[in-house]
């Protein structure tokens, strides 16, 4: 089972921050994930929500985010493999992404993930090789959309599989690995998704699996 700190670790620490990370990598994750979007004046941070995102891609950096530069620090410094979701529309973000994590020599422990296709292609255009993770909506579970051919993992809101458990083999039928994220309930949850067969789980404590 490939376990992938949820925001850095957010059970241990406040998300998408560096302290969440050292408590991910510590706890012996396999993938951080963090959230990444880019201000103003080109900085990329960390930083997942909606609220965040008038403060971010409206605004010069100030300081109080964490740098995705300092989290790929972080993770070259261990083994542990990073899973950075690119998140929002700000033109040039998967570009800026991609060359970051190929300055800090990190491509082959990296998948990365979003919900935008658009955004995905952008980083295979660039790096062909580079594992590409489509994240899926919750509304996304009757069937498993069509998805571009170099998709190599999918993630599924777990809450759903538990109205559609065969999405996990439908995607597996494809040759995708299966990774799903957690909205809700980690801790009563995650045993029922890890008994249907998953590959990983996207877990703010990746440790109770």
């Amino acid at each position: 089972m490939i376990r992938i700190a949820h925001r850095g670790g957010a059970a241990y620490a406040p998300e998408n921050t560096l302290e969440a990370c050292r408590h991910g990598v510590r706890l012996g994750a396999d993938y951080l994930e963090v959230d990444v979007r880019q201000t103003l004046d080109g900085k990329l941070v960390l930083a997942h929500d909606s609220w965040w995102w008038r403060r971010v891609e409206g605004r010069t950096y100030d300081g109080r985010l964490a740098l995705f530069n300092d989290y790929l620090k972080l993770a070259a410094s261990s083994r542990v493999g990073i899973f950075p979701e690119i998140k929002g529309s700000t033109r040039g973000l998967p570009a800026a992404m991609v060359e970051a994590i190929r300055g800090h020599g990190l491509l082959q422990r990296c998948v990365i993930p979003s919900f935008s296709t658009r955004a995905l292609r952008e980083v295979h255009w660039m790096e062909p090789d580079l594992p590409l993770c489509q994240l899926l909506y919750p509304w996304q579970f009757l069937s498993l959309p069509r998805l571009d051919p170099w998709i190599r993992v999918v993630a599924p809101n777990a809450e759903m599989l538990r109205l559609n458990p065969a999405l996990v083999a439908q995607a597996q039928k494809r040759g995708l690995q299966v990774w799903p994220w957690f909205a809700f309930g980690e801790r009563w949850l995650s045993g029922y998704v890890a008994g249907l067969g998953v590959d990983g789980m996207i877990l703010d404590d990746p440790v109770h699996i």
